[in-house]
């Protein structure tokens, strides 16, 4: 279940990478609990940033890519479709 950290980010469409790239600006003017998401989706990549690889059954990767699911940047299903995805060759580590 382990995959490189750029096999990850290509499971993800260019307008989903897009939509959390601008999800993840903070707003000073927006709400607090708006501001926090913002916040938890800079935390996640900052995660991903620091990971070595990704592994998809790891509670916290499943959480974070359902949170992107629930917050709308990602389609009714796609989540299971990201994490469940056989691992190919050349995703995995070397």
């Amino acid at each position: 279940t382990r995959i490189t950290k750029l096999a990850f980010r290509n499971r993800f469409t260019a307008a989903e990478k897009v939509m959390m790239e601008i999800a993840s600006l903070d707003n000073p003017a927006a709400d607090m609990p708006a501001r926090a998401q913002a916040a938890a989706l800079r935390a996640n990549q900052a995660d991903l940033a620091a990971a070595t690889f990704v592994d998809l059954a790891r509670p916290d990767t499943l959480a974070g890519v359902q949170m992107l699911e629930a917050a709308g940047l990602l389609s009714p299903g796609r989540a299971l479709e990201i994490l469940d995805a056989p691992v190919t060759p050349e995703e995995r580590p070397l």
